[in-house]
């Protein structure tokens, strides 16, 4: 099959370098105005199940690698590579909800706001993800940070199921029972997945009545103090709350209390996932039993909330249009220790913008625990990191600088990576330091299983400069 074949096959765009809008649509492929140097050979942005059989069979009989493109931020733009193919999803965002059963199956490009409104639309809810841009499936391959970790854990955890295409064009359904290895790898390997997602099974849980948001801020003079009070309050606090600590730029109101610190803040946010006002308002009211908590500069108490205000918050947060840079840890250390590690960074920070936060344990367990039936890899009391967020290009030099500076820091405090969110391009070893040795290993040998011949691009394949 040639080119033309290919277009007259599929019911979606194929799109090459002889086209015209090539780079235009290249372009959109990586979220982060940050966009990599590299190019494939052919785009195919698939409508149906169909059309990515027939792309991968094309891909594979023309000798072409394939990366998929699942529409999510792509930090080190990973859904482009050098030479092979793009399976573009971004058509594919139906789903199915099932109220009675608490499940759902959708589409990999269904946004979480979306996937958030229309289980709301059932008194439904899922672990979706913090920026309500991101798409369901790089998400959940990653292995999905979301919100109320601490309760519903990594977001992974409750995919039963997977439909995938493989690299020999078969489709086939993954799970507990059916290709439970396959299965196994799906729930975190994420940017080294070697087949194409396009359907997950969801568990979903009771919509929860109250959703309640307590915030305070704190001059970075009194930081240690605080975080030391906060995490400890935080292993007494029941695990519906969704505890984090924020660096960054002051809201204007407090910027003046904020000169020595360059007009940054400590900012502490507590988010309960309720059934009742009652409860919500009884667990977020611990955080007022402290010292520190005298020493706050403003604070906002017992906020009404949903998902689509948390979504609107952080969204805000990680704003559209932007150069962005990010580096992540999972971390068993200190909290304070780390916090006061970066202190003086998130104060010469060079955008404004720029923002470290750490989500820390509540419930009395660690955030992230290990799961023997997972890939993901993730075992810690702390997980977070730091965002570089810019606007122009000119300024590239002074934030790469400090991010890298920054990444310097927190890799003493380091005990794996996320790696939906740490720049394996920069740093190829954090490809490996996502995963436990025995993890890994395991992971490659399902790898060459369902994909002998190499034809997925991996982690790294692809992107040499």
């Amino acid at each position: 099959m040639n080119l033309d074949q290919l277009r007259r096959s599929i019911k979606g765009r194929v799109v090459t370098k002889v086209d015209h809008e090539f780079e235009s649509v290249k372009a959109a492929m990586v979220w982060n105005e940050i966009k990599p140097d590299r190019s494939p050979e052919v785009i195919v942005t698939v409508k149906d199940d169909d059309d990515v059989i027939v792309a991968v069979n094309f891909a594979r009989e023309n000798g072409l690698k394939i990366v998929v493109h699942g529409g999510g931020h792509t930090w080190c733009g990973l859904a482009v590579r050098n030479g092979g193919m793009i399976i573009d999803l971004a058509n594919l965002n139906e789903s199915t909800i099932d109220k009675t059963n608490r499940t759902a199956v959708i589409q990999p490009v269904i946004s979480n706001r979306e996937l958030a409104r229309r289980l709301s639309e059932h008194d439904l809810a899922f672990p979706i993800g913090h920026c309500p841009t991101v798409k369901a499936s790089g998400y959940l391959l990653n292995g999905g940070m979301s919100w109320n970790l601490s309760e519903w854990g990594p977001a992974c955890l409750s995919v039963e199921a997977i439909e995938f295409v493989t690299a020999d064009g078969k489709k086939l359904k993954a799970s507990a029972t059916e290709h439970p290895e396959l299965f196994w790898a799906a729930r975190g390997c994420g940017p080294g997945m070697f087949a194409v997602a396009t359907r997950f099974h969801l568990k979903c849980f009771p919509l929860p009545k109250t959703i309640m948001t307590s915030t305070y801020f704190y001059s970075l003079d009194d930081l240690r103090e605080v975080v030391d009070e906060v995490t400890a309050l935080g292993w007494k606090m029941p695990s519906i709350i969704e505890l984090s600590i924020f660096l960054m730029k002051a809201p204007p109101e407090l910027s003046a209390q904020c000169k020595k610190s360059n007009g940054k803040v400590c900012m502490v946010s507590a988010v309960a996932f309720a059934y009742t006002k009652e409860e919500a308002e009884a667990t977020l009211a611990m955080l007022e039993s402290g010292t520190a908590v005298k020493k706050c500069l403003a604070k906002m108490l017992n906020e009404p909330s949903s998902f689509e205000k948390l979504s609107d918050v952080a969204g805000s947060a990680w704003p559209e249009g932007h150069r962005n840079l990010c580096e992540n840890q999972c971390s068993k250390a200190k909290p304070s220790d780390i916090l006061m590690a970066l202190r003086n960074k998130i104060i010469d920070a060079p955008s404004e913008k720029s923002v470290m936060v750490f989500c820390q344990s509540t419930g009395q367990h660690n955030l992230l625990e290990p799961y023997d039936d997972i890939a993901l890899s993730m075992d810690a009391q702390s997980y977070g990191g730091s965002w570089a967020i810019w606007e122009k290009a000119e300024e590239d030099a002074a934030n790469i600088k400090w991010q890298n500076e920054v990444a310097f820091i927190i890799k003493s405090f380091t005990s794996t990576h996320y790696i939906g969110e740490t720049d394996i391009v920069e740093d190829n070893t954090r490809v490996q330091g996502s995963y436990t040795p025995e993890k890994w290993k395991k992971l490659e040998k399902i790898r060459a299983k369902y994909d002998p011949e190499g034809l997925f691009f991996g982690y790294l394949g692809g992107t040499d400069k």
